[in-house]
């Protein structure tokens, strides 16, 4: 009972502090109650920060070019807050999407955890990409050159990445109370399937379009 008691009481930006710099304590802390309303509020944030920031240099960029019609512009500017809301809308469906097929998986591998744990962890190991804002903010503001500025933001993305991976596994380790190795494959496991499907499909199609092709030589 301490234990949930604590996860519940605990502060918004302590919870997250404690994510990025803490994890595994923090997430075994959380394993018993799951804030799942502070790590919805946490997917809301990110999402409608990067969306901000990458939708307003889109555009910006976009009405930069010679010969665009700056009615586009205007149009742009309008579909502004609908493009976010669709942004919205489709973090939450990739949320829980994501945390139910990754929860099923955690509990054919023994997983002991709840589905708003597992929730939780999905929502919480994307923190890192907060550091994407101030780096596209920064590249933009000081009109960083194209190159280097894809090279940073380039590598800016691959350790946020790597960083809310390996919080994704120490999340699902401590939530579910198995191994690190059953929560790495509780990870690859739909990936590896995703592969393997799209090679399956890619060469179907290709072999079918390499049937048709002599045939409509032929004709």
């Amino acid at each position: 009972m301490e234990t949930s008691e604590k996860a519940v009481k605990q502060d918004f930006f302590d919870l997250i502090y404690g994510v990025l710099f803490n994890a595994a304590a923090t997430f075994r802390n959380l394993a018993d109650a799951p804030p799942i309303g502070q790590a919805a509020l946490v997917l809301f944030i990110l999402t409608l920060s990067n969306g901000i920031v990458s939708l307003s240099f889109f555009r910006l960029t976009f009405s930069e070019i010679p010969g665009v019609d700056p009615v586009i512009a205007q149009v742009l500017t309008g579909a502004f807050p609908v493009l976010l809301l669709l942004a919205l809308v489709f973090a939450g469906l990739r949320w829980f999407i994501s945390g139910a097929v990754l929860h099923l998986l955690a509990e054919l591998l023994g997983g002991r955890g709840s589905p708003k744990g597992t929730l939780t962890v999905c929502a919480l190991a994307g923190l890192p990409g907060i550091f994407l804002v101030p780096v596209e903010l920064l590249v933009r503001l000081l009109e960083v050159p194209e190159t280097a500025a894809v090279i940073l933001t380039g590598l800016t993305g691959f350790v946020t990445l790597g960083w809310g991976a390996v919080l994704l596994v120490i999340g699902l380790r401590e939530t579910h109370r198995f191994s690190g190795g059953n929560a790495v494959l509780t990870i690859i496991a739909p990936v590896t399937v995703f592969i393997l499907i799209s090679v399956l499909v890619a060469m179907t199609i290709l072999f079918t379009l390499t049937a048709l092709v002599p045939f409509s030589h032929s004709l």
